[in-house]
């Protein structure tokens, strides 16, 4: 290669090199502003904290209780309203209110079941003077002032307890109601006590408490069928009460059904096999079916249980008597006599016993005390026994007095005309004997053949 061409190729190669450094520089300056372009802002540097003195001495610990300073909790102030807050410090205040009449309320129902009577009268005040709405502590009120004598303003109370909200509720209203008929019947209300009772029932038929109560009324006024049926609501609302059996056995004992009593004193006993006087109307009803030994052992039951009761005695000593126990018979009707001199039955159902003992002069005098005093059944037996007596005696015109007299208290005693037509035969009368007769074929066939079989004898 000459000298020129090797010149020409150096400048050429420089040109290159140039070239190539220009090139490159324009590139790197593209990619730089396309990078900047792209990148985030700068972010300034966070200012250096502030250092703090240490303590001298390190913090006391904080007593329990005294963490908080009065009000709601600072964070409670940053984001619940002012209002919000005064809403729950009231509804605080409520609750710690109605804690403090619960309580009362509470002392006064112990009070009153330990008979304190004004010491549950004052709790009970202090409860409503909390809470005025409390119905419960009305009614209790009411109950408590009514067991100190003040019936009238334990009326009021109770009255105030049906007026209330609360008495919304069918079981609370049906209570209350009760309270206001049975304190309204002590006040001569009757009206009023009526009303309450029916209300109590429209409100909950399973009151039993008022159906028994409305149904006294009613049997105290004569009017049997009503209380029979207020005890019927109380039993077919499902009212699981054995004073309500036992009501509606003693109302079929003395309407004369003892199926439908023995029934009722049955599920009465069901439910409480304490209830003594179905335990005593079981005792009637086995008298009633004759089941002599199932009477004497239910009736001797009962009177363990009441023994001042002069009737179950007589009952007692009646059922020992048809078991052929004569002696004990006669010391149950001599405890009756000694219970109510003046009974009914006692004299007569003793002069019987008297007389199987064979112990006729004892006998006579029992007979003549109950021709003296008792019921018509008891005064026709005695006179009927005594002219058995006399006729025995030969006393005929004696017979027939006290034979009369005991016809004329029940025309259907077939004994009484039996000694009738014997003694107006022994008399002579046969016109009288023969009317007897006549009045026996009506009543007993046998006994008017034995009296025309000994007339036709004479």
């Amino acid at each position: 290669m000459d000298p020129l061409q090797s010149t020409l190729h150096g400048v050429d190669r420089t040109k290159r090199i140039v070239l190539s450094i220009v090139l490159a520089t324009i590139a790197f300056t593209v990619v730089l502003a396309l990078f900047l372009q792209r990148a985030p802002a700068p972010v300034a540097p966070a200012p250096a904290p502030v250092p703090e003195s240490e303590p001298a001495l390190p913090p006391i610990l904080v007593e329990a209780g005294t963490e908080n300073a009065p009000g709601p909790p600072t964070g409670l102030r940053d984001w619940i309203a002012p209002e919000e807050l005064a809403a729950r410090e009231a509804a605080r205040l409520a609750e710690e209110l109605r804690a403090k009449s619960r309580d009362a309320f509470a002392r006064g129902i112990a009070a009153q079941k330990s008979g304190d009577h004004a010491a549950a009268i004052a709790a009970y005040r202090e409860a409503l003077t909390i809470d005025a709405g409390m119905a419960g502590a009305w009614t209790n009120l009411a109950l408590a002032l009514d067991a100190t004598g003040n019936s009238a303003e334990g009326l009021e109370a109770a009255r105030k307890a049906v007026s209330l909200p609360a008495m919304k509720d069918a079981k609370r209203r049906a209570h209350a109601m009760h309270t206001v008929g049975h304190l309204a019947l002590k006040k001569g209300a009757r009206d009023e006590a009526v009303a309450a009772f029916e209300e109590a029932l429209r409100a909950d038929a399973r009151q039993a408490a008022a159906a028994l109560e409305l149904a006294a009324l009613w049997n105290s006024e004569g009017k049997p069928e009503k209380a029979l049926a207020a005890l019927v609501v109380a039993k077919e609302a499902g009212a699981e009460s054995a004073a309500v059996y036992t009501a509606l056995a003693i109302h079929w004992w003395n309407a004369g059904d003892i199926a439908k009593a023995q029934s009722n004193a049955d599920d009465a006993l069901h439910i409480n096999p304490n209830e003594i006087e179905a335990k005593a109307i079981l005792g009637w009803c086995c008298l009633a079916q004759k089941r002599w030994g199932d009477a004497a052992q239910r009736i001797d039951e009962v009177v363990r249980a009441r023994p001042n009761d002069a009737d179950l005695q007589a009952a007692l000593g009646f059922a020992y008597d048809k078991l052929g126990r004569h002696q004990d018979a006669i010391a149950a009707f001599d405890r009756a006599i000694a219970l109510a001199p003046a009974h009914p039955s006692a004299h007569a159902q003793r002069g019987v016993a008297l007389e199987a003992t064979g112990d006729v002069q004892r006998a006579r005098l029992a007979y003549e005390i109950a021709a003296k005093s008792g019921s018509s059944e008891s005064v026709a037996a005695s006179q009927m026994k005594l002219a058995v007596v006399a006729y025995k005696d030969k006393r005929w015109a004696d017979a027939r007095t006290l034979a009369e007299a005991a016809i004329a208290a029940d025309p259907k005693s077939v004994q009484a005309r039996y000694v009738l037509g014997l003694a107006c035969f022994a008399l002579g009368d046969r016109k009288c004997a023969g009317e007897q007769e006549y009045q026996l074929t009506l009543l007993d066939a046998q006994r008017a053949a034995d009296l025309r079989k000994l007339i036709s004898e004479e």
